[in-house]
C-alpha cells in the first residue's frame, strides 16, 4: 500500500491548464499567437567551477544564462510568424485581382540580423489570477517547419516555435533575462 510522505503545503501554487503565448517588439505591443499545444518555459546555463589544488572548488557560478519559451503553433498566421522571427522576413499583402483572391505572402532570405522580441506566456486560474513568465530579449531559435497531417487525421497542420532569451544588458543586473509574475500563489491576508 502506498503511503503519502507529505501533504499539500500551498494548494494555490498547483498550476492547471496551458498558457497564452504572446510576442512583440516590446512589452506594450504584445500579440497573442492563438491556439497552441505544448507551451513550455525552460531556463538553462553553463556552470562555472574554479578548482584549487588544495581546497577543492572555490567558486561556482554561471555563464550563458538563457531562457527558452516554446510550443506548437496551430494558427499559422504569416503576419505573426514574421513578427516572431524578428525582421528577417518581408510580409506583403496581395490585393484581390480578377481571377485571383487576396492573399498574404511571407518572403524570406537575405536578411540575417534578428531584432529581439519580448515573449510572454500567461496562465490564468478559475479566479482569473495570472501566472506569467516574460522573457525580455528573445530571438527565434529555429526555422519554419510545418507538419501537414494525413487527410484522415483530426489534428491540424502545426508549426513548432522556439524563442531563446539572452541577457538584456540594458536592464539592471538580476533583472536581465526573465520575470515570473504570480497572482495565483499569493496567500490571502486573513
Amino acid at each position: 500500500m502506498a503511503r503519502a510522505m507529505t501533504t499539500v503545503q500551498q494548494r494555490n501554487t498547483i498550476r492547471f491548464g496551458s498558457a497564452k503565448f504572446e510576442v512583440g517588439e516590446d512589452v506594450d505591443s504584445l500579440v497573442d499567437l492563438g491556439a497552441m499545444r505544448g507551451v513550455e518555459f525552460e531556463e538553462t546555463w553553463d556552470e562555472i567551477q574554479v578548482n584549487s589544488d588544495n581546497a577543492g572548488v572555490i567558486m561556482v557560478g554561471t555563464q550563458n544564462h538563457e531562457a527558452i519559451i516554446r510550443g506548437d503553433l496551430m494558427e499559422i498566421n504569416l503576419k505573426n510568424l514574421a513578427l516572431l522571427r524578428g525582421g528577417i522576413d518581408k510580409i506583403e499583402e496581395v490585393p484581390e485581382e480578377e481571377g485571383q483572391k487576396a492573399a498574404i505572402r511571407l518572403l524570406s532570405g537575405g536578411i540575417s540580423t534578428f531584432q529581439p522580441r519580448v515573449v510572454k506566456i500567461t496562465n490564468y486560474n478559475d479566479a482569473n489570477e495570472e501566472f506569467s513568465i516574460t522573457v525580455f530579449k528573445a530571438t527565434t531559435a529555429q526555422g519554419i517547419t510545418i507538419a501537414f497531417p494525413g487527410a484522415d487525421d483530426e489534428d491540424p497542420a502545426m508549426t513548432p516555435i522556439e524563442m531563446k532569451g539572452t541577457l538584456d544588458v540594458e536592464r539592471n543586473p538580476g533583472e536581465q533575462l526573465f520575470e515570473i509574475y504570480d497572482e495565483q500563489g499569493v496567500i490571502p491576508t486573513p
